[in-house]
């Protein structure tokens, strides 16, 4: 496995970094990827303006060492690939995807929770999920289930050839200035405000999935709304 020297992104150790699929592997991350970055898309002056990079790896970043990738894979990943496995499942069995969906899940909602938490700190660059030692000790315990009431998890349906994968950023939406991540990725888009509210009503919200114990099993029908993502922006529907 490829690896590099670098800050981990959980326990914060200068070791060598491990390349972390964003979602994992097993949630159909894996084929190459043409990604796009801040200069590419919206830095006109830049040279690469316009073009992508090639990541055969599927979509991920160079984030968790070795030790916390192995045992964030191991304690969550597996349990959220099935998850989304089902959604695939559902839809690929329906003649259309509704403006509102229901669907019935058979999954480990804790385990699920804690793995979404994990891609969005992966993602975040600006330290600013690194730093808050409560939201790490929440996703390296595996039976913690004291998540700070600040973070709400949101999770909407969506189809498309673009993914988004946005680490923290600080938006003006309607008049007010609110702290948002997003992750696009089929069949769901996952959506983290802190402090904030999401940009749009309609999508579920999931937090409570943290009052459930470590790998308990529960089964539930989640009402989903599909949102259509084709377009570049945070928190922009068409």
């Amino acid at each position: 496995m490829k690896s590099k020297k670098g800050n981990f992104h959980l326990c914060g150790e200068l070791k060598e970094l491990t390349f972390e699929h964003i979602p994992p592997k097993a949630a159909f991350n894996d084929t190459p990827i043409l990604i796009q970055k801040h200069e590419h898309l919206f830095d006109e002056k830049s040279y690469v303006y316009g073009k992508s990079i090639r990541s055969n790896n599927g979509s991920g970043s160079y984030c968790f060492c070795k030790s916390c990738n192995n045992n964030t894979g191991t304690w969550y990943a597996r349990d959220f690939s099935e998850f989304v496995g089902q959604a695939y499942n559902h839809f690929n069995n329906v003649e259309k995807i509704n403006r509102a969906n229901l669907i019935e899940f058979n999954f480990k909602p804790l385990n699920v929770l804690k793995q979404i938490l994990t891609m969005f700190l992966a993602i975040d660059h600006s330290d600013f999920l690194k730093n808050d030692k409560e939201l790490v000790n929440f996703i390296l315990e595996k039976n913690n289930n004291s998540l700070p009431e600040k973070y709400q998890v949101y999770l909407y349906n969506t189809i498309s050839i673009h993914k988004r994968l946005y680490g923290i950023q600080w938006n003006n939406f309607n008049g007010s200035m609110n702290t948002h991540s997003e992750i696009t990725f089929n069949p769901f888009g996952y959506f983290l405000t802190v402090d904030s509210p999401p940009p749009i009503e309609t999508m579920t919200n999931i937090t409570d999935f943290k009052k459930f114990q470590f790998n308990e099993q529960k089964n539930f029908i989640i009402p989903l709304f599909y949102l259509k993502t084709d377009n570049m922006f945070l928190g922009h529907y068409e």
